[in-house]
C-alpha cells in the first residue's frame, strides 16, 4: 500500500505519539507476566519472604526494567513537547525506539535467568539503541526546526547540547560487559558518570567556539 509522502496533519502526529504511550504501556505489563507465572507455581506452604528470596533475580529484574522503561518515556515525552510535527525521519526513529522498548521485556528475562552468558550485554545493546534513537529525535528536531513548536523555551532547548553522556555511559557499559559478562547489569552503574561526562563534553565545545 502506498504511504503519502507529503500529507503531515496534527492529527497523524497526535495518532503518532498515542500509538508510542499504548506501546509502552504495553511493555510495561509485560514485564509483570513472568512475576505472574511464579505467583501460579506458588503452594501453600510457601511464605512471601521465601518468594522473594527465592526469585529475587526476577523480581530485581523487574523493578530495574520498570524505572528503565519509565525513565525512557518521560526523556521521550520531555523531547516530543516541543515538537508540533513530524516527517518521515521522525516517524523512522519512533519505529526503531519502540522496538527497544517491546525488546525490554524479553531482555529482562534473559537477564534475571540463571546466569545466561551475554544477557547483561544484550540488554545493555538495547538500551544504548533506545537511548541513542532518543537522542536522534532531538537532533532532527533540532536541525529542522519546521517541526518544533515556537518560543522562548523552545529556542532555549534547540541552543542546549544533546544529551550524549548518557550514550558514552552505555557504550563503556556494553563494552564492559562483553569484556566482564559476570558482572552482569552492575555495568549500569556506569550511567553515573552520564552528568559528569556531559558537562565535559559541554566545556569542550565551549572551549571550542572560543
Amino acid at each position: 500500500m502506498a504511504i503519502p509522502n507529503g500529507r503531515r496533519t496534527a492529527e497523524g502526529f497526535r495518532r503518532l505519539i498515542a500509538f508510542a504511550d499504548a506501546v509502552v504501556a504495553i511493555a510495561l505489563t509485560l514485564l509483570v507476566l513472568p512475576l505472574a507465572e511464579i505467583g501460579k507455581e506458588l503452594g501453600g506452604d510457601t511464605t512471601v519472604p521465601a518468594v522473594f528470596s527465592d526469585h529475587s533475580g526476577e523480581i530485581i529484574g523487574f523493578l530495574i526494567s520498570f524505572f528503565v522503561i519509565w525513565v525512557l518515556w518521560r526523556n521521550h515525552h520531555g523531547t516530543i513537547e516541543y515538537f508540533e510535527s513530524y516527517d518521515w525521519v521522525l516517524l523512522e526513529l519512533h519505529l526503531v525506539w519502540l522496538l527497544s522498548i517491546v525488546v525490554l521485556p524479553f531482555a529482562t528475562v534473559l537477564m534475571s535467568g540463571n546466569g545466561l552468558k551475554w544477557a547483561g550485554a544484550f540488554y545493555v545493546a538495547v538500551l544504548l539503541v533506545s537511548v541513542t534513537t532518543l537522542v536522534a529525535m532531538g537532533e532532527w528536531g533540532r536541525r529542522h526546526r519546521a517541526l518544533l513548536a515556537t518560543g522562548p523555551d523552545v529556542d532555549e532547548w534547540v541552543a542546549s547540547a544533546p544529551d550524549v553522556g548518557t550514550v558514552v555511559a552505555l557504550v563503556v557499559a556494553l563494552v564492559g560487559s562483553l569484556v566482564v559478562p559476570q558482572w552482569g547489569t552492575w555495568w549500569l552503574v556506569v550511567l553515573f558518570l552520564a552528568g559528569p561526562a556531559d558537562k565535559i563534553l559541554a566545556a569542550l565545545r565551549h572551549s571550542r567556539r572560543e
